[in-house]
């Protein structure tokens, strides 16, 4: 990574210069990157307490200063979803906070008319939204329960809902299931908003579907024409890609044209778990968090690259294994790229600490650590306030 990207980071308009970190600890800490003598640092500016016990997803809506929090609440019968007013000194001030069905662990925003979805163990919950004022009213509820055990009885012996990502026209939700090996799939309908459930996407038996995410070629003008959807998935350690198509105006379609494991079909080392995908800012680059499999030395797990588009984030011909580099820590549960600038933070879970490092947009590939931060408890994710 060049010298000059630091420069851009820290200029008169910053972009990227603040973030908030959920921990197991029970806190929400909202941290401002700074440059320093030498690089860069993280400092607190605040901290909250009122997501719950042990805070597990953020999502921020910038427009409207609005910070959503789930609260996993491990081992217990009963999670939060909580909305935080954000103050211009990084101060939280809860807005709403509703009790959720056990562990509740991703949330996204979709729109028709002003909805929110998420996951909560073995169901997929929305709710209803005023943007303005953050607050927000349970609207249907899907559970799911299992024959029987999966592949892999001891992690699929329960439908486990573990990520949710909406398509490309906002017609669809996807909620990948790793108990199930399912990715479940709902319409949603644009007069009410609700989520109709659709026939699910068949994963691989005892893959574990975990996170997703689309790709669509750079300054399309079509959200339907050339759309890929990649999907990692925790127990196989796999990454797949599939060409989305839509038969008809209510319906989605998927045809897998690549799967490898994470580690450019190198066995992976025992232990490891893919976790977090993205699409580089370039477009033409999916990154991935490996968790547990100490590549570049004890407690120092590794961020998988993989080519997927030509030099112009154009439509890809194939995928192409680009390599492994350091996650500056343990357990990189999730990373958030920042929309501008490209400079990524990672939760390191069992590091027990936020790591900010650079991207290096022209060899497309992650530069150096740029600063670190240890915080109270497992930090399990993290978000950019751009």
């Amino acid at each position: 990574m060049k010298p000059s990207i630091i420069p851009l980071i820290f200029g008169t308009t910053a972009v990227a210069s603040r973030l908030y970190a959920a921990s197991y600890a029970g806190t929400v800490t909202t941290l401002s990157l700074t440059k320093s003598q030498g690089g860069a640092e993280l400092t607190t500016l605040a901290q909250s307490t009122d997501c719950g016990i042990n805070p597990s997803w953020l999502m921020l809506d910038q427009d409207h200063r609005v910070l959503y929090c789930l609260d996993e609440a491990v081992d217990e019968s009963n999670g939060t979803l909580t909305s935080f007013a954000v103050n211009a000194n990084g101060s939280l001030a809860r807005i709403t906070q509703m009790e959720t069905m056990a562990g509740p662990v991703q949330s996204h925003f979709y729109s028709a008319p002003g909805l929110s979805n998420r996951n909560e163990g073995s169901a997929v919950t929305s709710y209803s939204l005023d943007p303005i004022t953050g607050v927000f009213n349970r609207s249907q509820t899907f559970t799911y329960e299992l024959a029987e055990p999966g592949p892999v009885p001891d992690r699929q012996d329960a439908s486990h809902c573990h990520g949710v990502v909406v398509d490309p026209t906002g017609q669809f939700v996807l909620v990948p299931d790793l108990g199930a090996d399912l990715v479940r799939i709902f319409r949603v309908n644009p007069y009410t908003g609700l989520l109709e459930p659709q026939e699910p996407l068949v994963a691989a038996p005892g893959s574990g579907p975990r996170h997703g995410v689309f790709w669509t070629p750079k300054g399309a003008t079509s959200q339907t024409k050339d759309v890929l959807f990649y999907l990692t998935s925790e127990l196989s350690n796999h990454l797949t890609g599939y060409k989305v198509t839509y038969p008809t105006n209510r319906t989605i379609s998927f045809d897998e044209f690549y799967t490898s494991n994470t580690y450019g079909g190198l066995t992976p080392p025992n232990g490891s778990k893919v976790a977090e995908v993205a699409i580089s800012p370039e477009n033409n680059r999916i990154v991935v968090s490996n968790r547990g499999d100490n590549t570049f030395g004890a407690g120092n797990d590794s961020i998988g690259v993989f080519t997927c588009a030509d030099a112009s984030g154009h439509f890809p011909t194939n995928v192409t294994f680009g390599g492994l580099y350091p996650a500056y820590g343990n357990t990189p549960r999730q990373f958030e790229m920042a929309t501008q600038t490209g400079i990524v933070a990672e939760a390191l879970q069992s590091s027990h600490a936020v790591a900010v490092t650079g991207w290096d947009g022209e060899a497309e590939k992650p530069g150096p650590l740029l600063a670190r931060k240890s915080l109270e408890g497992e930090v399990v994710a993290v978000v950019w306030d751009n």
